[in-house]
Order: C-alpha cells, then sequence, then structure tokens
C-alpha cells in the first residue's frame, strides 16, 4: 500500500507575498524625477501605523501589504508612490472604485486608471497603484503620470473584474461612479443605510448617477438572499431614519428615508437591488 509523501511545515505556509520592491521604478526609468530615501513597507496590522484613521476600509477589502517611496524633481517636488498589494484582483479593483471619485479623467495605464486633481490610482492584477503630488502644476501632473506608467511597466500583473459589475441594469453601467464594496464600511460610505451591519452582503456593486443610487448586493444563494431582506425590512420598519415603509408586492419593499429620498428595495434571485432617488414634488 503506498502512502503520501510527509507534508513539510513550508506546505503549510502562508501564501508568498509579492516583491513589491522589483515594482519601483528607478532613476534610469525616469527623466525628470529620481527616488528619495529608503522605501517604507507595510504589512497586515502595521497598515494602521502608516494610514492614520484610513486603514479599515483597506483591511475590509483584503490588504496584504503596501510599499511607499518618494520622489523629487530638481526644483524640489515631491511626488508619493504607493503599491498596495491586495488579497485578489477583486479586492485591488475594490479599493480603486472606493479611491476614484468619478471626475477624474480616464488614463491607459494598467486595467483602470484615473488622474484627479494631484493624484492617479490604477490597478492591475492583485495591486492597487496610488501616486501623489502636493499642488495641481502640470509639472506635477506630468510627473505622476511618468511615475505610475515606469511603475506599470514593471508589474505586468493580469486580473478580471469581479462578475457582480457586470449585473448592473444597462442605464446604469454609464454611471459618473462605480464602486465594488464587500462590505459595511465601503457600503455606509455610499450611504449609511443602518448603524449595523444589516445585510450582511458576500460583495455587491453602487453606482451613482446624477442624484441617484444604485445597489446591487450579492448573496451565496437565493435563501439567504431572501432571509437578510426579511432582516431588511424589520429594520428599514424599527428605524426613524424611514417612512412609509410598505411592502408593495412579495420580495419588494418601498420606504422614504429624511433626506428627500424614495427606496425601492427588491429581491431578484441571490441578490437584492436597492435603488434610490429624490422624491418627485409637485408645486
Amino acid at each position: 500500500m503506498s502512502t503520501a509523501p510527509a507534508q513539510s511545515e513550508a506546505d503549510f505556509a502562508a501564501p508568498k507575498l509579492l516583491d513589491l520592491v522589483r515594482f519601483l521604478p528607478q532613476a534610469a526609468d525616469l527623466t525628470s524625477w529620481s527616488p528619495q530615501g529608503t522605501p517604507q513597507r507595510y504589512r497586515g496590522e502595521d497598515l494602521f501605523l502608516y494610514i492614520d484613521g484610513g486603514a479599515e476600509i483597506y483591511h475590509e477589502y483584503g490588504f496584504k501589504q503596501v510599499i511607499a517611496r518618494d520622489y523629487r524633481d530638481r526644483k524640489d517636488r515631491t511626488i508619493t508612490l504607493e503599491i498596495y498589494e491586495m488579497a485578489s484582483p477583486e479586492s485591488a479593483f475594490g479599493m480603486f472604485t472606493f479611491k476614484s471619485s468619478g471626475r477624474g479623467s480616464p488614463e491607459s495605464i494598467g486595467q483602470d486608471a484615473r488622474l484627479e486633481d494631484y493624484y492617479l490610482n490604477f490597478w492591475e492584477g492583485t495591486c492597487l497603484v496610488t501616486v501623489v503630488g502636493l499642488d495641481e502644476l502640470a509639472e506635477t501632473r506630468e510627473g505622476i503620470l511618468q511615475i505610475a506608467r515606469a511603475a506599470e511597466a514593471k508589474m505586468r500583473l493580469t486580473g478580471t473584474r469581479p462578475s457582480v459589475a457586470e449585473t448592473l441594469p444597462p442605464e446604469w453601467k454609464t454611471s459618473s461612479r462605480l464602486v465594488y464594496i464587500k462590505g459595511v464600511l465601503g457600503l455606509n460610505n455610499i450611504y449609511p443605510f443602518f448603524p449595523g451591519d444589516i445585510f450582511r452582503f458576500r460583495e455587491g456593486i453602487a453606482a451613482e448617477r446624477d442624484k441617484g443610487k444604485m445597489f446591487i448586493l450579492a448573496y451565496p444563494s437565493a435563501e439567504e438572499a431572501r432571509r437578510r431582506f426579511g432582516e431588511a425590512e424589520k429594520a428599514f420598519a424599527k428605524s426613524p431614519s424611514y417612512t412609509n415603509v410598505k411592502s408593495a408586492e412579495p420580495g419588494i419593499m418601498e420606504a422614504e428615508d429624511n433626506k428627500g429620498n424614495s427606496m425601492t428595495v427588491r429581491i431578484r434571485g441571490d441578490r437584492i437591488e436597492i435603488a434610490i432617488s429624490p422624491l418627485k414634488t409637485t408645486k
């Protein structure tokens, strides 16, 4: 009788982290900017030492590690490059969407990129890259693009968007902002439904257009979606933040919030859809 070979401790070791140092541009990769000092690296809970008050959302999406380095030009302007390794391409995409306002200009860098006033975010594979300047001068913005492209050239990672992003109705797919969400922190940043985690979804997508919002929250099964819908119905009925809470028909609930919005919550298989729009007023 044959026996399986004994497993070593290495077989049970945690998954290896990417060598983020090799993604950092060097002076030879840039024309007018050069790296300064020693790169800073933070892993796991140490992210709280680097980001004061904002580390929780990275962990909700699946943070693993980050490396950061400053770059300086001859006029002593500084740009900071941050490369975050996340748990999956979906996590990297999620943080990219969370950090992008939807007002920036798209750039052909990585798998998606947006240049805002004085910073740029892009994602590629399991990595989110953030490049931040200190002003909106043309030279700084060009430096941000130069450093981002140099980092991208060293990465060559692959990944795909989460499939839930494709479940939005057609009229919402071209929204000004799409955000992939993994938990209650991301959800409440867009719309604070309840203080606690009532929906308990697995993953979701949020879209913002004009003054309206659309959420699609995905669950492991249709049964779980129905269970969470039932809990949400009770929470809406009890909350002082909502009025005119009613069941239009089985699996569909309507309500109004205290901000002047109407809300429709419905079940579609293993998903809960929530549409929020301003209340129509008559003169």
